[in-house]
């Protein structure tokens, strides 16, 4: 797996007027933030606490997107072929869009984010990453392939946010987008967060 950090860069849409931008939901969960004295005191997420559940989802009567979420939080859907994955405390969140239709490469989906993301406030930008990691369903042979987007923002409720977003192609070695998966929670949480990221990545497939 290849990896290039601390490029100036910027990952998916926020809360706020920003996250409508291109008609994408807000990173950070598709509802109003929501905070507590619970959330803010709760451990960091253990990678090694998590366990994983098939979810899919898509048409009524059939299952078009599929993904491996952690046992326990709450599925919602936010449309057709997207759905979000939250604790009970709406501390952490896996959000997951299989309606991209493969327009643009991994890289290109990735850019067009960025341009419409100029101006968030609070933003740092921490990371971005390519690479290619064996998919773990068994229907798909090629290696998933991928470009990822990590940055931090403040969020009014709930102070410093981390968040990855991650555009994925199950198929093509990268020359299409067809998923959008996206993580966050708090700074604290980045080791648990990148442990369902990945099972994610490696699970996630558009079924039909």
């Amino acid at each position: 797996m290849k990896k290039t950090t601390l490029r100036v860069l910027v990952g998916t849409a926020i809360i706020g007027a920003v996250g409508l931008v291109l008609g994408v939901a807000p990173s950070d969960a598709a509802a109003p933030a929501r905070t507590s004295v619970a959330a803010h005191a709760k451990p960091a997420l253990n990678p090694a606490s998590l366990s994983y559940k098939y979810k899919c989802w898509g048409h009524v009567g059939n299952c078009n997107v599929s993904v491996y979420a952690p046992t326990g939080w709450k599925f919602t859907r936010l449309g057709l072929y997207e759905a979000k994955f939250t604790d009970s405390s709406n501390t952490w969140m896996l959000r997951v869009d299989g309606g991209l239709d493969g327009k643009v490469s991994v890289n290109t989906a990735s850019q067009q984010r960025v341009k419409a993301l100029h101006g968030v406030p609070g933003l740092k930008i921490v990371a971005r990453a390519h690479g290619t990691v064996k998919s773990k369903v068994p229907w798909t042979a090629p290696p998933v392939a991928y470009t990822s987007i990590t940055y931090t923002y403040r969020d009014g409720a709930r102070g410093q946010r981390w968040v990855t977003t991650r555009f994925i192609d199950t198929l093509e070695h990268g020359k299409r987008a067809y998923i959008e998966v996206t993580v966050a929670g708090r700074p604290q949480d980045q080791a648990g967060l990148n442990r369902v990221l990945a099972e994610a990545t490696q699970r996630v497939a558009l079924v039909g």
